[in-house]
């Protein structure tokens, strides 16, 4: 899992670094690398805690595939898409597999015990075991050729993924999936044609891919990984859905600039010349310093106690004094490094120091005036012959065998006389001064020594010993820097210790040498042998059972039924040492040699490596494509694919191309690749409690101090300058945005229709203007940790939401920029005016026949036919440019029965104290039992019951949760009105589940309505006196069969029709399936056609758009999982802050690959998630056809031409919550009221919708 904590240290230390993403806000990349197996672990098993979960193996294949489909999709890679799987990693990567893989089998069989333990009968299908997730294994055979179909049904249907090429390695070709992609980008920087500005992307979870990224000194780089959430307890429960993911950009781009002010002070200290690639190289070697896949941690270095800033610190006060940098592109200098590691010695002292609370009685007796021990670097270089026999007699060890009470001040200068140690050197002239100094370093020693006999198991620690765990731990440094720099220098080599030596032993090395045997990988069942628990045995060939199970086997004793663990320092179980033996790779190969020959066909066409697959759309038709299990074969296939042996990329060090590029441009700005020039600043570094990850963080951060300008700028000539221009925005994550009007305190300039409007700032707009101008600078400083000062002026912009093509009335299409209809205010001091920035390469310009080519998929915008799709003929010249289309006209549903039955079937809601006395007892009860009541196991049998979480166990309805803000459609409510406190409400649903409930358990009830109010948890013997046992059985077995607990979960204000009308909007859908479409063919203007848009961002086809529940919609974005084309009906609204970020369920007529269950059986792989830049609003467009529009009568109206409009208001989507106060049903009609004048005041619609309202551009041939 890369570096323990790595990421949040340094997300918190430089805060600017990552940004939330949506898809229409990530920049153009032309390559996309996915580190596959985060993916299939996400997806198989997405909840590690829960042993009743259970997922069948279609299920996992399909959520990979849409997790992929939705990362294409955000990225839309120009160029290559990668896609590696583990294969066989290298010998030093396998002890952490196998320690890894020891624990999680552990884990999950303690979880299933404690479960039964708890009363709860489990499901009898037998539990997904994540480690099959190795290579070799029948369930990777089975995923790698599900992967190899997914490629080709892509490539042969998807148009988005024919325009690149698509690489695939599988879990048969050996390495790590980040570390095959190295190999290919350094492969391909070795090429003569290869682009020095290639934008990468690389998806995985491993906080490591940052280092593995920065040592490719590709500065336009950027990390895609899912939100990680510090704090609190450790939730393993992952969504396996995307579009309810949130991603992070983590932008090397700004680290290598943050690493750049980190040593800044060096420019002017170093003997040699700065230059940021090696400064990067060296911060790359110090993070493995504080551990790595392939060594432990060094004793006490620990993120979470500030070992970095030490390393740092440490590097500062030793460069000036070398003649060079520590690491040279993956060769580490010796030398240099042993100056360094000496210097960080220092480091051991000073930790045992504040740990050892005897110490610090000598520490506090110095610091009171008592003598103190001179000559440090004297002392350094002759204590180990101090503490050593004279003799070199090894008998006692490299530490002697220092007795507690046997070192008085007598002997100790008897030693320094042996030695030839001059005492005025070492001591204060006060002759009868006790050393403290002389014994605190003897303690250590002695510290040490306990640390090496009990950590390392040595009888006796000798020099020899410390000299070969100083020299093997620079090896594996060594070992690793090959590694991340020029690829795998040795597939056997590992570290065959689970701790390492102290820093302050860790010298003398400048000499050795250090020579790596290449070796080979292992076959995957060597692999497999090699890190599998025995547990997990049934994922082997039966062949090899008896080598882990046979008390005979020689193998027998690295495969534990029980082992130990040790945190040694840290403070999470699985960041615990993990004490089993290191697997004997003679004693494996050895072993497993006779019983290869048992091995069936199958299983030997398993147990090789197989090479990668480069895969190119052709129009040609090669064939049908025979499909796994699962899925219908592909019935023309357009894939062509190459192979490609693993060795072909694979370079020697001296051919591979090290540092920038030539031609890399770095000063030129790279739309979505943020910066932190362009804007003038300082920093500093202190605490100041930013606020990345939700929390406030207890560590040093780079705070930017923007340079404030000498003089207050006059309003008035920022007017001329900004007003109606295009300006850049959020820096350092710079967007672009069109200034719509600029205000201080006292006035504002806003751009009208005839000109520039000035008005007065009155005092209750000088309020908000304060409150804006504040919450700005809050932002800035606790979440990016950039302190701008004093904002004497706000502008307020227009921000770019995407890019189509218009047809101008030179008769061409024009690629213009689309602005969101939302004002949002920036400071004007973090505004960039003026800046070099490179052309992203977009055609600016196309003919109506470029952009028309015939046979492209259009949809209408105009009428008749709003939201058809159709299909170009040609461009009639004598027609004034028209577009020739053949519209494909289908029948929609009549589901205006449908809804006038929605009363019928809409869940009537009452408040608490209605609840409870409906259903006979307490509010206070209701409220309790509806949500979490945890039962502990009984006292007696534990004692430490009540801190005791895990044990715990929820026996309350669960149908509402606070933490996460989730309702239970059909049972449970939330509202809240205006600045009132939140208000559940429950449905009648509620009462016959508490109703049944107390029925067949009324001891529960009892106890708690003579407890609830004394108590948070309850335990099993007290609640339930007689066989407590079978009861808490039989109630957790209620609790999890009830139709309750099947019921979906949706975040609270979420707008849902559920299955009864999602079935009934079904039935309508099948009584117009039969009637046949029809062919319409047309003469449209370029305007009235939407085409599929690359570069739409979050821009809807019709600006104009309105949602409410029951509209007819069509999919309009290429990529989907959905079909292009493809119909169906809204039946649900996901509340978001901003309006291009609602999410709508949406019912599809057909099923199709990919597709999601959200309202029950029925909906089966029928549903997504679209926003609305995917889908054009075929009601809408029934809608804006009639003469006049009347207010909506549905209670879900949902227009998104809201009141965000106002430039003077911070933005914020007000909708839900003040449909929240709806009491009387008038809310709506009023509301559609006030959003229709406001649009008409403020002039909201574009020149899109203006089409769309035109009958007169099409005609009927």
């Amino acid at each position: 899992m890369g570096v323990p904590k790595f990421f949040k240290w340094i997300s918190e230390r430089y805060p600017s670094l990552s940004e939330v993403v949506k898809d229409y806000q990530i920049p153009d990349f032309d390559n996309l690398y996915l580190d596959m197996n985060g993916i299939i672990h996400i997806c198989s098993h997405p909840n590690d805690n829960d042993p009743h979960f259970r997922m069948t193996e279609e299920k996992m294949f399909q959520d990979i595939f849409h997790y992929i489909e939705v990362l294409f999709r955000l990225v839309q890679p120009k160029e290559v898409f990668f896609m590696a799987v583990d294969g066989v990693a290298p010998r030093a990567k396998m002890n952490q597999q196998r320690s890894r893989r020891f624990r999680s089998a552990r884990e999950a069989v303690e979880c299933e015990k404690k479960a039964r333990d708890r009363g709860e009968v489990l499901p009898s299908e037998e539990r997904f075991d994540s480690n099959c997730i190795t290579p070799g294994t029948e369930f990777m055979v089975r995923l790698d050729a599900q992967l190899q179909y997914f490629v080709t049904c892509k490539i042969s249907q998807d148009k988005m993924w024919q325009n690149c090429k698509v690489i695939y390695s599988g879990h048969q070709t050996p390495g790590e999936g980040e570390h095959k992609i190295m190999e290919y980008i350094r492969y391909s920087k070795s090429q003569p044609n290869y682009n020095p500005n290639t934008r990468h992307c690389l998806y995985g979870l491993d906080a490591d891919l940052i280092m593995l990224g920065l040592t490719s000194h590709e500065p336009h780089f950027s990390l895609l990984r899912e939100e990680v959430r510090f704090g609190g307890k450790q939730d393993n429960s992952r969504t396996p859905t995307p579009e309810e993911t949130t991603f992070h950009l983590l932008h090397l781009s700004l680290m290598r600039e943050y690493i750049n002010l980190e040593f800044y002070d060096l420019r002017d200290s170093l003997p040699f010349k700065y230059n940021l690639e090696n400064i990067i190289d060296d911060w790359v070697l110090m993070g493995f310093l504080v551990g790595n896949d392939f060594i432990p941690h060094l004793p006490h270095l620990h993120i979470n106690k500030e070992a970095l800033p030490i390393l740092y610190r440490t590097y500062k006060e030793v460069m000036p004094t070398l003649d060079g940098y520590l690491n040279n592109g993956g060769k580490l200098h010796l030398g240099r490094f042993e100056k360094f590691m000496k210097k960080l010695a220092e480091f051991d002292l000073e930790i045992f120091n504040d740990t050892n609370a005897d110490l610090k009685y000598f520490d506090s007796k110095r610091s009171k005036g008592d003598k103190v021990f001179k000559g440090r670097h004297h002392r350094e270089n002759n204590l180990e012959a101090f503490f050593g026999d004279d003799e070199g007699n090894e008998e006692n060890g490299a530490f002697g065998a220092l007795e507690e009470d046997a070192l008085d001040n007598e002997e100790i200068r008897k030693k320094f006389e042996r030695l030839g140690i001059q005492q005025d050197l070492m001591f204060e002239d006060d002759e009868d001064t006790d050393s403290e100094e002389t014994i605190f370093d003897a303690e250590f020693r002695q510290h040490k020594r306990e640390y090496y006999m009990n950590k390392l198991e040595f009888e006796h620690i000798t020099p020899h010993d410390l000299r070969e765990q100083a020299e093997g731990y620079v090896r594996g440094i060594q070992w690793i820097l090959n590694y991340y720099y020029n690829g795998v220098c040795s597939w056997s080599w590992y570290y065959p210790h689970h701790y390492c030596p102290y820093i302050s032993d860790i010298k003398d090395f400048s000499n050795m040498e250090i020579n790596f045997e290449m070796g080979k990988p292992f076959q995957p069942f060597e692999q497999l042998l090699a890190v599998l628990p025995p547990i997990s045995m049934k994922l082997l060939p039966t062949a090899y059972h008896d080598l882990m199970l046979s008390e005979n086997s020689p193998l027998k004793k690295f495969y534990p039924e029980t082992f130990r663990t040790d945190l040694n320092g840290k403070l999470q179980d699985w960041e615990a040492v993990v004490l089993i033996p290191f697997i004997d790779e003679e004693k494996l190969l050895s072993a497993m040699k006779p019983c290869n020959e048992r091995l069936t066909k199958r299983e030997k066409e398993r147990n090789c490596h197989g090479p990668m697959y480069i895969c190119t759309y052709t129009p040609d038709n090669l064939g049908e494509y025979k499909a796994p299990a699962y899925y219908p074969p592909v019935g023309v296939n357009h894939n062509k694919m190459e192979l490609i042996c693993r060795e072909e990329w694979e370079l020697p060090p001296e051919r591979i191309y090290k540092g920038l590029c030539k031609g890399v441009i770095l000063d030129a700005y790279f739309a979505g690749f943020p910066s932190l020039k362009h804007i003038d600043h300082t920093y500093h570094v202190a605490k100041e409690g930013v606020r990345v990850f939700m929390q406030a963080s207890r560590e040093e951060s780079y705070i930017l101090d923007v340079k404030s300008p000498t003089e207050t700028p006059d309003l008035k000539d920022i007017a001329d300058q900004l007003l109606g221009k295009v300006v850049f925005v959020s820096w350092p994550h710079l967007n672009e945005a069109l200034v719509d009007a600029v205000s201080n305190s006292e006035e504002k300039y806003t751009l009208v229709k005839d000109g520039v409007q000035k008005t007065a700032v009155t005092d209750g707009i000088k309020e908000q203007y304060n409150l804006v101008k504040s919450s700005i600078a809050t932002t800035y400083h606790d979440r990016w940790g950039i302190a701008i000062g004093s904002t004497h002026v706000i502008v307020y912009a227009k921000p770019m939401t995407g890019r189509k093509y218009v047809a101008s009335p030179c008769g061409r299409m024009t690629l213009e920029k689309e602005w969101s209809n939302t004002i949002q205010p920036y400071a004007y001091q973090v505004v960039v005016k003026d800046m070099a920035v490179q052309d992203l390469g977009y055609r600016k310009q196309l003919t109506p026949q470029e952009y028309f080519p015939p046979r492209s998929k259009v949809f209408m915008l105009g009428q008749p036919h709003y939201g058809c799709m159709g299909e170009v003929i040609e461009i009639d010249p004598s027609q004034k440019g028209r577009i020739r289309v053949a519209m494909t006209v289908t029948t929609d549903p009549n589901l205006e029965v449908v809804k006038q039955k929605e009363s019928q079937h809409v869940e009537r809601y009452m408040t608490g104290s209605q609840a409870a006395h409906r259903a006979g007892i307490y509010h206070q009860l209701l409220a309790r039992i509806t949500g979490t009541v945890f039962l502990a196991p009984p006292v007696g049998d534990n004692p430490m019951a009540e801190m005791e979480t895990r044990n715990k166990l929820n026996i309350g309805l669960n149908l509402k949760n606070n933490r996460r803000n989730e309702e239970v459609i059909g049972y449970t409510r939330k509202i809240q009105e205006q600045s009132e406190r939140p208000v559940w409400l429950y449905s009648d649903k509620v009462i016959e589940a508490i109703r049944e409930y107390q029925e067949k358990f009324p001891e529960v009830f009892e106890y708690m309505s003579r407890n609830s109010a004394q108590r948070d948890i309850f335990y099993q013997n007290e609640m339930f006196p007689e066989n407590f046992k079978e009861r808490v059985a039989e109630l957790t077995t209620w609790l999890k069969s009830a139709a309750f607990a099947k019921a979906e979960r949706q975040p609270c204000g979420t707008q849902a029709l559920g299955e009864t009308l999602s079935q009934m909007i079904l039935e309508e859908v099948d009584k117009v399936s039969t009637i046949r479409a029809k062919a319409v063919k047309m003469q449209v203007r370029p305007h009235l056609l939407f085409k599929p848009n690359p570069y739409q961002g979050s821009t809807p086809p019709d600006r104009s758009v309105t949602y409410k529940m029951f509209d007819r919609v069509v999919n309009v974005r290429e990529g989907h999982s959905v079909p292009l084309g493809a119909k169906g009906t809204v039946v649900g609204i996901q509340p978001a802050s901003k309006e291009a970020d609602i999410m709508y369920d949406i019912l599809f007529d057909e099923a199709f690959n990919g597709g999601l269950t959200l309202r029950g059986p029925a909906s089966a792989k029928k549903c997504y998630r679209l926003h609305w830049a995917a889908m054009i609003n075929i009601s809408h467009g029934s809608r804006i056809a009639t003469t006049s529009q009347k207010p909506p009568e549905n209670r879900w109206n949902h227009s998104l031409q809201q009141t965000w409009n106002q430039p003077s208001k911070p933005t914020g989507h007000s909708y839900q919550q003040n449909r929240q106060t709806n009491k009387n049903g008038q809310y709506y009609q009023e509301r559609w009221q006030q959003d229709r004048t406001a649009n008409i005041h403020q002039n909201l619609q574009p020149h899109l919708s203006q089409g769309a309202r035109g009958r007169g551009g099409t005609t009927a041939m």
